[in-house]
């Protein structure tokens, strides 16, 4: 009977535990790389951007590229025809100017047996002649 009820205990306590793990296993968020490369004005530009640590919610997804009228622009592809990946990004286009380019990237994941995680991101690009 003193067998049964520790294993009992023991089980208990294992299902007290494991809900609480997701919580402590819980990957950060990472938005790789950490900067992106140089461009060059009037030469193509291609770079991909990519967010680990959950799903991204699409709706709290949020970019900027400043300035506006500067050749590049964020491209979030579809693998199908209803599911589009806003964990990866391609930054593509011309630079038209010499200067410099940001690029603001922000949103949460969604959230599982612990609350989802937000990420916020800004890449500096450095357009040259």
């Amino acid at each position: 009977m003193k067998k049964l009820q520790h294993h009992f205990v023991l089980l208990i306590k294992l299902l007290l535990v494991l809900p609480l793990t997701g919580c402590f296993c819980m990957q950060k968020m990472e938005v790789l790389p950490k900067s992106l490369p140089n461009a060059k004005v009037g030469n193509p530009y291609y770079a991909k951007i990519e967010v680990w640590g959950g799903k991204v919610i699409d709706y709290s997804f949020y970019y900027d590229i400043k300035p506006e009228n500067s050749g590049l622009e964020l491209s979030i592809p579809s693998y199908f025809e209803s599911h589009v990946s806003y964990n990866d990004l391609e930054v593509k286009g011309v630079p038209k100017a010499a200067g410099t380019i940001s690029i603001e990237l922000s949103g949460l994941t969604y959230a599982t047996m612990c609350p989802g995680s937000k990420f916020n991101k800004t890449y500096i690009i450095k357009v040259e002649e």
